[in-house]
C-alpha cells in the first residue's frame, strides 16, 4: 500500500471545529478554546500552513475575550477585497446572554498571503461583525452546525445555522455577501419539532438552493429560490421495525450531498451495533406531485386567510425575517436507498463525516460527470476510515456505485475527533488536442503530483494532525471519442487502492454448512447400513441405533450383494446387520442363485471379514458351517465379535443369522475361547 504522510500540530487550546480555505488546499484554518472563565485556557482561531506532506506550521493567531464562550463552529467564506472571510459560532458572555442578546454568528477577516508578504508581516485577524440570526433567547443555545453551499465564481453562496440545546431548535438561513459588507442577510427561520443534527447545504441552479437536514430518525430537504422558499419535504424516515423484531431503529448522525441528485448520510445502529453508510437518491418533482402541492397550498391559503401563502419568506435590509417558513402537508415521493456498507465492526459509533469531490462541476448548472467522492468518517474510538465512491453518468441516467472501503487510521488522537474535513479540489483542465491519443498523454502527463488533504482535530490533546492522501490522474479509455473530436477528459481519483467486500467468508460459511450437512447424511447412511463405511459412524452409536427396524419378506438387493429365500432376513434387515461388511465385497446373483454370505475372522487382526461361499478356501481352513450347525461356545464368541465390531445386538435375535455361513474359530475348536 502507498504510503500516507502526516503531521500533526498541538495547540495550547482544545481544538472544537476546523475548515479548509477553498481557494488554498494548503490553508487550514482551527478553533476552539476554553469557555468563560479565568482557567488559563483562551479562546482562539488559529491559521495552519499544510503545504508540506510532514509538518504543521502555525502562520496567524487570534485570541478572543475570555468572557464568552468558546468557538463552536467555523467555515471560511469568499474573498472580500484583499481578504478572505470567517464564520464562525461564538455564544456571548453570560452577562449579555442574561439579557437577551447572544450575538453567536460572528465574521472575521484574515489578511490574504500577498499582503502579508508586501508588509512581511504576520496575516492579521479582525473581528467584522457580530450578530444574533435566531429567534430564540434562551440561556443553554448555542450555535451547532454552520454550513456554507460550495462556492462558485460569480455566484453567490447560501448558509444555514442550527440550533444546540434549544428547548425551540431551529435553522436560519442567510445570504454570504460576495462583494462588499461583511455581515450576512438573513432570509429566514425553520422551526423544527426535533433538533437537527446535521445540516448541509447545496447550490442546483444560478439563483437556487437546496437544504438537507435531519434529526436521529428523518431526513428532509428544502428548495431555496430567490426571495422565496418551498416548504421542508420528509424524504426519508428510519424504518421502525421493534414490532417485529424488537430492535430499537438506527438514528442518522451526520448528513451530505454528493450532487442534488444524491445524498450520503452516516447511521448509527441502536445500542453500539455498529456504523452505516446510507446513499440516497433524491426524489424528483413531477407534474402529479406539483398539482398536489398546489392543492394543499390553496387550502392553507384559505385557511390562514393569507393570500400570499405562508411558505415564502424574505429578509429586509437589516437582516431580520419577516416571516417563519411554513411547511406544507401534502405526501412527497421519498428519498431512495440506492448503495449502502457497514463500517468495520471496531466502530460502534460515528462522531464526524467529510466528503470531497475529485471532480466538482465548474458551475452551479454544469452537469456532473464521471466522478469519485472520497468520504471520511470517524469514530468513537479515535478512528477515521477512508472510503471511495464512483459517480456515474451516461446520458440522462446518474448513478453511484462501488461504495468501498480504503483503509483504516486507527487511533489518530488521544482522545474523541471533535473535528474532520477536506481541502478542495480544483478540477483538471481539458486538453484541446485534435488527436484524442495524444492528448490523453499529454492530459496524463502535464499534471503534476497533487495530494488530498485530510484534516482531523481532538479536543482532548488540543491536537491537529493532517494525512496526505495521494491522488493520480486518470484517462478513461473505455470513453468513446470520435477521430478529430475532443479528448477524452482526464480527472483525478485517489491513488490509494479500495478494497470491494470479500467473498471469503460466504464461501467459508457456506463451505462449512455443506460439510456439515454431508458428514450427517453419511453418518445416517452408515449407521442405517446404507452405504460403505467411510468415516466410521457406527463404531460411534449404539448398536440399537444401527437396526432398521422394518422387515419384509422377498428377495433382497444391497447395492451389488443379492440375497434370496429369505422370509427374516430382508434387505433393510441386511442394512442394519453387515451392510459394512457386504459392501466390501461383489456378490452377483449367477446362474439365478444367489451367492451365500460367509463370515470369517482375520487370522492377523481379528477383524470380521465377509466372502462368498465358492471364494476359495486354503486347505487348512474348515468348511463353513450354518449358525444351527455351529456349537454353542463358536455361537458365543461369534455374537461377541459380531457385537463388538457393532454390526449386531442382543434385541436383534439369532434369526438373522440365517442363510450365512459362518467360519470356526479355530482358538475355539481347539479349547481356547478368548
Amino acid at each position: 500500500m502507498v504510503q500516507i504522510p502526516s503531521a500533526e500540530l498541538r495547540t495550547s487550546y482544545s481544538l472544537y471545529s476546523l475548515d479548509f480555505d477553498p481557494e488554498d488546499a494548503n490553508r487550514l484554518i482551527v478553533a476552539g478554546g476554553g469557555g468563560p472563565g479565568n482557567h488559563g485556557v483562551g479562546n482562539k482561531i488559529t491559521v495552519i500552513d499544510a503545504s508540506r506532506p510532514d509538518t504543521l506550521d502555525i502562520v496567524s493567531e487570534i485570541e478572543l475575550s475570555r468572557d464568552e464562550d468558546s468557538v463552536a463552529t467555523l467555515a471560511v467564506g469568499p474573498r472580500n477585497k484583499d481578504s478572505i472571510l470567517l464564520y464562525a459560532g461564538v455564544n456571548s458572555s453570560a452577562a449579555d446572554i442574561a439579557k437577551g442578546n447572544n450575538e453567536h454568528f460572528r465574521v472575521f477577516s484574515l489578511d490574504q498571503p500577498s499582503k502579508a508578504k508586501a508588509s512581511s508581516d504576520t496575516p492579521k485577524i479582525t473581528e467584522l461583525s457580530r450578530s444574533s440570526l435566531f429567534e430564540t433567547t434562551e440561556k443553554d443555545a448555542y450555535q451547532r452546525v454552520l454550513r456554507l453551499s460550495q462556492p462558485f465564481s460569480g455566484s453567490a453562496q447560501v448558509g444555514a445555522v442550527a440550533t444546540g440545546f434549544s428547548k425551540d431548535p431551529e435553522i436560519a438561513l442567510f445570504d454570504v455577501p460576495s462583494t462588499g459588507g461583511a455581515t450576512p442577510k438573513l432570509r429566514g427561520n425553520l422551526e423544527l419539532v426535533r433538533e437537527a443534527v446535521d445540516v448541509d447545504i447545496i447550490q442546483t441552479g444560478q439563483d437556487s438552493y437546496q437544504l438537507a437536514y435531519c434529526d436521529e430518525l428523518e431526513l428532509r430537504t428544502m428548495n431555496i429560490g430567490k426571495g422565496v422558499s418551498e416548504g421542508p419535504k420528509l424524504v426519508f424516515t428510519m424504518p421502525d421495525e421493534q414490532a417485529l423484531t424488537g430492535a430499537a431503529r438506527p438514528s442518522f448522525r451526520s448528513v451530505r450531498y454528493l450532487t442534488p441528485d444524491f445524498i450520503l448520510a452516516v447511521a448509527n445502529l441502536p445500542k453500539g451495533g455498529g456504523v452505516v453508510l446510507h446513499g440516497f437518491r433524491m426524489p424528483k418533482d413531477d407534474k402529479v406531485h406539483g398539482k398536489l402541492r398546489e392543492k394543499d397550498e390553496e387550502k392553507v391559503k384559505e385557511a390562514n386567510g393569507d393570500v400570499d401563502g405562508a411558505a415564502a419568506t424574505n429578509g429586509d435590509a437589516n437582516g431580520t425575517a419577516d416571516k417563519t417558513v411554513v411547511a406544507t402537508t401534502v405526501e412527497e415521493p421519498k428519498a431512495r436507498l440506492c448503495v449502502s456498507t457497514k463500517l468495520p465492526s471496531s466502530v460502534t459509533r460515528a462522531t464526524g463525516l467529510a466528503i470531497r469531490n475529485l471532480s466538482p462541476p465548474a458551475s452551479p448548472t454544469a452537469k456532473q460527470g464521471d466522478a469519485q467522492f472520497v468520504i471520511a468518517v470517524t469514530g468513537q474510538d479515535s478512528s477515521i476510515t477512508l472510503y471511495t465512491l464512483d459517480h456515474q453518468s451516461v446520458a440522462d441516467i446518474n448513478l453511484i456505485v462501488n461504495l468501498f472501503k480504503v483503509t483504516t487510521f486507527k487511533n489518530v488522537h488521544n482522545g474523541p475527533i471533535s473535528g474532520v474535513a477536506f481541502s478542495y479540489v480544483s478540477p483538471l483542465a481539458a486538453d484541446s488536442d485534435s488527436d484524442s491519443e495524444k492528448s490523453d498523454a499529454k492530459a496524463v502527463a502535464k499534471v503534476r503530483p497533487e495530494y488530498l488533504k485530510l484534516a482531523s482535530i481532538g479536543s482532548v490533546g488540543n491536537s491537529a494532525i493532517v494525512h496526505s492522501l495521494p491522488l493520480k490522474k486518470f484517462v478513461d479509455k473505455t470513453a468513446h471519442t470520435r477521430r478529430g473530436g475532443a479528448p477524452r477528459p482526464a480527472r483525478y481519483v485517489l491513488a490509494l487502492k479500495s478494497q470491494a467486500p470479500s467473498p471469503k467468508g460466504l464461501l467459508l460459511f457456506t463451505a462449512l454448512i455443506t460439510l456439515f450437512i454431508g458428514l450427517f447424511v453419511q453418518s445416517f447412511l452408515e449407521i442405517k447400513g446404507y452405504s460403505s463405511p467411510m468415516i466410521g459412524a457406527r463404531r460411534f452409536v449404539p448398536v440399537s441405533w444401527q437396526q432398521n427396524p422394518r422387515y419384509r419378506a422377498g428377495q433382497s438387493v444391497v447395492g451389488n450383494v443379492h440375497y434370496a429365500n429369505s422370509e427374516t432376513l430382508t434387505p433393510d434387515g441386511v442394512h442394519g446387520f453387515l451392510a459394512s461388511l457386504l459392501a466390501e465385497k461383489d456378490l452377483k446373483v449367477q446362474d439365478g442363485q444367489a451367492k451365500k454370505v460367509v463370515l470369517n475372522v482375520g487370522a492377523e487382526d481379528g477383524k470380521v471379514q465377509v466372502s462368498g461361499h465358492d471364494a476359495e478356501v486354503g486347505n487348512t481352513q474348515p468348511t463353513p458351517k450354518e449358525w444351527d450347525e455351529l456349537h454353542e461356545a463358536q455361537k458365543k464368541v461369534w455374537k461377541e465379535k459380531l457385537k463388538a465390531a457393532g454390526h449386531w445386538g442382543e434385541e436383534m435375535g439369532e434369526t438373522i443369522f440365517k442363510n450365512i455361513l459362518f467360519g470356526e474359530l479355530g482358538a475355539v475348536v481347539g479349547g481356547l475361547v478368548r
